[in-house]
């Protein structure tokens, strides 16, 4: 895809996620790229991420793999909060170290009510992914599913 303006700012999106989405106060993130098709998140490191063996878990890398898809979903699409992850398939490469994930995500088609996206995530200060993802999100058809 082409990366245009966003159709959202990453204050609303980030609105829309503190009021909408119960994440722990651990897990603090903020929206530092956002384009058409485009998103990129960063996740402050916490040690409630770390799992046995000092590697951060598999279900932090996943809910900022989904909150980073969704960022580009609504970024495509716009505010439609009612738009859904509907499919999730995530990879774990590589142990990544105990500190802040940057995740990035691209959307790969963008249908009516299908929305695929590809997810990367790596540590902070690395160029080597250590999560790979792929996903889909359903978005609400009529206007008034979408809250129009």
């Amino acid at each position: 895809m082409t990366r245009g303006p966003s159709a959202i700012d990453p204050g609303a999106f980030e609105r829309l996620v503190a009021e909408h989405m119960a994440l722990s106060p651990e897990f603090r993130w903020n929206v530092v790229e956002l384009a058409h098709g485009w998103s990129r998140v960063r996740l402050e490191y916490d040690g409630a991420f770390v799992r046995a063996g000092g590697t951060v878990s598999g279900p932090t890398m996943f809910a900022l793999a989904d909150l980073t898809l969704y960022a580009a979903v609504l970024s495509v699409v716009g505010l439609v909060p009612l738009a859904v992850t509907s499919e999730m398939a995530i990879h774990f490469l590589r142990r990544p170290p105990p500190v802040a994930m940057i995740a990035t995500a691209e959307i790969l088609k963008a249908g009516s009510k299908l929305v695929h996206g590809d997810v990367r995530i790596y540590s902070e200060g690395d160029d080597a992914a250590v999560c790979h993802a792929t996903g889909t999100y359903a978005v609400p058809g009529s206007k008034a599913q979408r809250g129009e």
